[in-house]
């Protein structure tokens, strides 16, 4: 596919790299050629401009950095406290717009926030990957959600379920060594997240993250 021409309506992309792949589909590189801009496209569904070019289904996405699984796994970068906390607490903003549009995401884990340019705005993270959301309250037995190492305990035992599955998601795996001076704080926040009452899973959360430390200047969903 790469060097590949893909055609919409209005404009064609030259694909320049492949960047990934997925369950559902891969992400490649490609150049605007009537703009002269970067995009990202990942081959489900349609997003800023849909279409179909050589028998792929293209969505054409805003060009992003890298996934906090890159950093952190990919080259052993640490965080310290004061990392994640401008990550979670944008995290908090994308909860609350999702709440507010009556969807949980429930595929939320490292390889789904972005960040949006780590060079010059260190830890501005999106929130991506939508395949698996669905709305609150309709959610049925069998229904696909969260990858197995990122299943909150309700989702696993079969009981109601809510918009802490997401938080659960985000705090069950390793975010790296935690410097040693941060250990006792990021524990005490990372229980919070964990409990198994999801009720009091999200009312930690609110009260550990201090909102005003970090400055949001534009939404952090890509749907």
């Amino acid at each position: 596919m790469k060097r590949d021409l893909l055609f919409s309506d209005s404009t064609r992309y030259l694909v320049m790299d492949i960047m990934g792949e997925g369950t559902y589909g891969q992400v490649v590189k490609c150049l605007n050629l009537t703009t002269g801009k970067t995009t990202a496209k990942k081959n489900i569904l349609k997003f800023i401009e849909g279409f179909k070019s050589h028998d792929y289904s293209c969505l054409a996405f805003e060009m992003l950095d890298k996934s906090l699984w890159d950093l952190i796994e990919k080259e052993g970068k640490s965080l310290s406290l004061n990392e994640i906390r401008p990550v979670t607490q944008q995290l908090m903003v994308a909860f609350e717009a999702l709440k507010d549009l009556g969807i949980m995401h429930l595929d939320l884990k490292p390889d789904n926030v972005m960040l949006v340019n780590h060079k010059d705005q260190p830890f501005r993270i999106k929130l991506i990957d939508f395949g698996l959301a669905h709305p609150v309250g309709v959610l049925e037995a069998g229904v696909e959600m969260q990858a197995v190492p990122y299943r909150a305990p309700e989702v696993m035992l079969g009981l109601p379920l809510s918009e802490a599955v997401d938080i659960w998601g985000y705090f069950s795996r390793d975010h790296g060594d935690i410097e040693y001076e941060d250990r006792m704080a990021f524990l005490s926040l990372l229980k919070g997240c964990l409990h198994l009452d999801p009720a009091r899973r999200i009312s930690k959360l609110v009260q550990d993250v201090t909102l005003d430390s970090v400055q949001c200047a534009s939404p952090h969903l890509v749907i």
